[in-house]
């Protein structure tokens, strides 16, 4: 293993020195004596205190600035025709305020109908409860009684059909005011109208003629696509900065909001001999976090997604591979003990370790491949520039 140029002195040092016992033991005893062993037991290493910290990363999207609250309310043909818009470009609408009133000339008809068909089967209720039916009596008790009895079962009857069928013209005049109430559209978003269209044609087999556009300025959001590669690097609640080419200066905040757990459009097959499909692209929301100030819907910005996810910091070069897994040497009561850890992300100079430490933790910055579990060691801290 590479050592350092004091290491290398040291051991040359010590080389000298054993060379010098050598020729010593060699005079002295006539060349028969063997050297001592050295005691290596104790070894000069630095050691990096383990500290909480996030690597410098971040990932760069582009995405399109959308309004988070908007409604478009488009032609209906199934209402019949447009009577009348209720607001002009630029208004300020609030929730439940009528935006689009379509004719109801013959809804209303409909719930005059309907009305008078329950009234007269509530007419027709009210005669049968007061005046029954009329039943002639013989003066033989028995035939008497069978016959009201009989009558009886009539007027039961008869009180039950009418009782269903007014249950039935009530739910038809429901319908019927449901209808013309339907034909006011009514605002659900409280916001600025940004769009008006009067000259809707019913010949127009688009379904999708706005009339009205609303939207809420103030609840602007950026949407876009993150890649399969993204998803590892990116999660809801994480915090983004958003700039625009437009205003370069300018930084907004924000954060992920969404992320779509299923990839839009569809994706092709891949077949033998066949090229390779393109990778995935799953649909994201961030919402903003600060003043919108002069960013508008439609503008296109670029997206940083920043990694302030904190794991355990050390240096790159405590780390040791062995087998296909990840080591690092700590110093536990003067002693060196082997940890299996495992590697986040890294730099040029620090490597995140999310499993296997802890903050505080004393880990030998460079360690050698003499180490051994249960060494005594002598350590310093290593100077933090």
């Amino acid at each position: 293993m590479f050592q350092s140029k004091k290491e290398k002195i040291a051991l040359f040092s010590s080389l000298g020195v054993a060379g010098a016992a050598l020729v010593g033991g060699a005079l002295l005893f006539g060349g028969n004596a063997t050297p001592s062993d050295t005691d290596a037991s104790v070894m000069p290493l630095t050691y990096h205190v383990a500290k909480e910290g996030s690597i410098a990363s971040s990932t760069l999207l582009a995405g399109t600035v959308s309004a988070a609250q908007e409604q478009y309310v488009c032609y209906d043909s199934s209402k019949g025709d447009i009577s009348e818009v209720k607001v002009k470009q630029g208004d300020q609408v609030q929730v439940g305020q009528a935006l689009v009133q379509y004719d109801v000339t013959e809804l209303q008809a409909n719930v005059d109908t309907a009305v008078r068909g329950r009234d007269k089967i509530g007419r027709q209720i009210h005669d049968l409860r007061t005046n029954g039916q009329t039943v002639d009596l013989t003066g033989d008790a028995s035939t008497d009684n069978s016959a009201v009895s009989s009558a009886q079962r009539t007027v039961d009857m008869q009180l039950q059909d009418l009782n269903d069928a007014y249950a039935d013209a009530q739910a038809a005049v429901d319908k019927a005011v449901s209808a013309v109430n339907e034909a006011t559209v009514t605002s659900n978003v409280a916001g600025t109208v940004v769009e008006v269209h009067q000259d809707i044609s019913k010949s127009n087999t688009s379904t999708n003629q706005t009339v009205v556009h609303i939207v809420n300025q103030g609840s602007l959001q950026v949407t876009g696509s993150l890649t399969e590669y993204d998803l590892a690097n990116i999660a809801v609640d994480q915090e983004v900065k958003i700039t625009s080419k437009v205003y370069p200066e300018q930084t907004w905040t924000g954060k992920i909001n969404y992320i779509s757990n299923y990839p839009e459009g569809e994706q092709p097959s891949s077949s033998a001999g066949g090229s390779a499909p393109s990778g995935s692209k799953y649909p994201f929301k961030a919402t903003l976090t600060s003043e919108a100030g002069p960013l508008k819907q439609g503008f296109t910005v670029n997206i940083e997604v920043v990694n302030n996810t904190k794991h355990i910091l050390v240096p790159v070069t405590a780390v040791v591979t062995e087998d296909d897994k990840n080591f690092v040497w700590t110093i536990v009561d003067g002693k060196a003990k082997k940890v299996e850890v495992t590697l986040g992300n890294s730099d040029a100079t620090n490597q995140e370790i999310t499993a296997g430490l802890k903050a505080d933790d004393h880990v030998i910055s460079i360690p050698m491949d003499s180490l051994k579990d249960g060494q005594e060691v002598e350590a310093n801290e290593e100077t933090v520039n």
